[in-house]
């Protein structure tokens, strides 16, 4: 599955983010959650994958973008059919889950706790009328339904939400089929809808960012769980603790940078970030990497691409700190 910047960023800020920093503890529980929506999601993927459509289709997972009046949409999932288009918003939750309709109050209890949560059926309706107002702006007839699904199975539903959309994942393919029983197939070409959407695609920022000093400096262990800083000597970095000899961990420590802080790096940066005390053995690297480079003199910047993490299989020769 996709990961969302914010994911990736979250996930990154774990490794990193000082053992005493006052929000160690809100980072984790965020990434936890993070992670069981990812599991939810890809749970959602499997039961699509097992499922035998009756017509030609086309899936989006991890749908992002900003509408005309500058808010975000994060859509799990979006089915498109000649006979329907579906969004699917995935709930990893536990417990009895509740709801008040006419509050569009949506609780649920868990060891004998009461816990709100935002309405989820509010929440995907609300990317209904987002992908109305598209397919009318383009011109294009098709309905558009929408679905909660439950990815705990140890979750219980309560009656109050009989009459709603809301369902374990395993009533994904009974859903889909009521769909194409009681919706007449239209002339949309789903092609079309599938090039507009991916058109209209655009990957959200992290919803948070952590100023650079509160990050923990220096190439970590990966092998550690990132709790070790390695040294540098001839060409690999090595972890005191563990004795493990990376090359790949340059690699690493720079998607760290890039995620957390800029895809922009200054040698000082580097040399502060990386932990390497002289400029001319940071100078080196930098060029023999063959980062993208900018500006001259004090005013040089590299850029770090985007895919730094597979350069270690891509370069041609090892680059050394003399």
């Amino acid at each position: 599955m996709q990961k969302s910047r914010h994911y990736l960023y979250t996930e990154t800020l774990i490794k990193r983010i000082l053992p005493d920093d006052y929000e160690v503890s809100s980072i984790q529980q965020e990434f936890y959650r993070l992670e069981a929506g990812l599991s939810g999601e890809v749970k959602l993927k499997q039961a699509l994958s097992d499922y035998f459509f009756k017509t030609e289709y086309h899936i989006i997972y991890n749908f992002e973008c900003i509408n005309e009046n500058g808010f975000s949409h994060q859509i799990d999932a979006i089915l498109i059919t000649p006979f329907f288009v579906l969004i699917f918003e995935v709930k990893q939750l536990s417990g009895a889950l509740f709801y008040k309709p006419g509050q569009h109050e949506f609780f649920r209890i868990h060891n004998d706790k009461r816990e709100n949560f935002r309405n989820p059926l509010d929440q995907v309706y609300r990317h209904q009328l987002f992908l109305e107002q598209c397919l009318r702006k383009w011109q294009i007839n098709i309905p558009v339904y929408f679905a909660v699904v439950i990815a705990n199975f140890q979750a219980t539903l309560d009656a109050s939400l009989d009459k709603f959309p809301i369902f374990h994942i395993s009533g994904v393919p009974s859903f889909i089929e009521n769909l194409y029983c009681t919706t007449s197939k239209t002339n949309a070409n789903i092609d079309v809808i599938f090039a507009k959407l991916n058109q209209l695609y655009n990957p959200l920022p992290p919803r948070r960012f952590i100023s650079p000093n509160r990050l923990r400096k220096g190439v970590l262990c990966k092998q550690c769980n990132f709790e070790n800083t390695m040294y540098y000597h001839y060409g690999l970095f090595i972890c005191n603790f563990c004795n493990l000899k990376s090359r790949s961990a340059l690699f690493e420590t720079f998607y760290h940078y890039r995620t957390l802080i800029s895809e922009k790096i200054t040698n000082q940066q580097f040399r502060e970030f990386f932990g390497i005390q002289s400029i001319q053995a940071a100078s080196k690297l930098l060029v023999r990497l063959g980062l993208e480079r900018h500006g001259t003199k004090k005013g040089t910047y590299y850029i770090i691409p985007e895919d730094i993490l597979q350069w270690e299989e891509r370069r041609p020769r090892k680059a050394r700190i003399k």
